[in-house]
């Protein structure tokens, strides 16, 4: 039994070496990272992350990623589960194991203010109307400071 498993963990070692250094595998691997991120951007729809989050595309992509930049099929698969265990838990405000602060898991509901999953023209008003506030605030703090920094040069030089 133990040399059959040591001839089978043999066997999957060595056919992991071949595929680390085959150009063809790391062409294979290239294009579904190319293709495949242009479906991964930064935003998603709720639905598109319930699907991403159930589904074996991330993971994928993800792998092939670690992959092209080690080269190896064993670091990319530990960086593959070290990827998920933080983005699926510990970054994931929905998770009892979040370690996100409170105060930046609130940033996705703040234009939803009425949690139905939509942002209606009314909270895309408000919402713009805060950040225009929040610009006005910023552009007058810098005006201040400039003014502040010239006056200081006037009475330095005078």
């Amino acid at each position: 039994m133990t040399s059959s498993l040591a001839n089978i963990s043999h066997y999957i070692h060595q056919h992991v070496l071949y595929l680390n250094n085959n150009k063809f595998f790391a062409g294979i691997i290239m294009i579904l990272l190319n293709v495949g991120s242009k479906f991964i951007s930064i935003q998603f729809s709720k639905s598109a992350e319930e699907y991403m989050k159930y589904s074996i595309g991330k993971q994928l992509l993800v792998f092939a990623m670690a992959w092209m930049g080690t080269r190896d099929i064993y670091t990319a698969l530990v960086l593959t589960a070290i990827f998920v265990v933080l983005s699926d838990n510990l970054f994931n405000e929905e998770s009892p194991y979040c370690i996100v602060p409170e105060r930046y898991r609130i940033l996705d509901t703040l234009v939803d203010t009425n949690n139905n999953g939509t942002v209606t023209d009314q909270e895309l008003k408000e919402a713009e109307a805060v950040l225009a506030k929040a610009k006005k605030q910023k552009e007058k703090q810098n005006q201040k400071q400039a003014f502040l920094m010239f006056h200081e040069y006037t009475n330095k030089y005078n």
